[in-house]
């Protein structure tokens, strides 16, 4: 048994190792249109990262939740309950970080993607997550809430993100 786990270590060494020694394939950086003569140099933007996805996500959310959470207390207006100012900037806050979010995924993305099914992802997850918060406080769970309420940012960060990489389409060169 050692010598046949040996074996598949020997292999798996020498066969990655061939593998990492390939060259990449050769990429044209000009076009000829199938027409003889000179080539023309094709310029294509650069494939966005996905670090700038998420960083242009961040950020927009960060900032849609602030300018969210401020209109949904002034909208609110005069109120003489307790928490009542909180129930403003808790709605506003996530419809607004909903919306910086799905529109800082897609402007990160250099706008490839859908913004349509941004939104509509940011706001399913944020539902998904209410109705899990509402649940856990009808029921007394104060350790469900915490958690939903921790991890419901960066899930829908994510979820956005990946649905904005998902739907997001190659640009084709225009051809001169």
């Amino acid at each position: 048994m050692r010598e046949l786990a040996l074996l598949c270590v020997l292999v798996t060494l020498a066969v990655g190792r061939v593998v990492s020694q390939r060259l990449p394939a050769p990429f044209s950086s000009a076009v000829t249109n199938g027409f003889p003569g000179t080539a023309t140099p094709v310029q294509v933007a650069p494939d966005p990262g996905s670090g700038s996805t998420v960083g242009a996500a961040v950020g927009l959310g960060l900032l849609g939740w602030g300018a969210g959470a401020l209109a949904g207390h002034l909208i609110q207006g005069h109120c003489y309950e307790d928490f009542c100012g909180w129930e403003g900037v808790f709605y506003g806050g996530a419809a607004g970080g909903g919306l910086g979010l799905a529109l800082g995924a897609h402007l990160g993305n250099g706008r490839r993607g859908n913004f349509a099914l941004d939104l509509l992802t940011s706001g399913a997850v944020w539902g998904l997550g209410y109705l899990t918060m509402r649940s856990c406080i009808k029921n007394s769970d104060a350790v469900g809430l915490v958690v939903t309420a921790i991890t419901l940012p960066p899930t829908q960060l994510a979820a956005t993100v990946l649905v904005e990489r998902a739907t997001s389409r190659d640009e084709q060169p225009a051809a001169p």
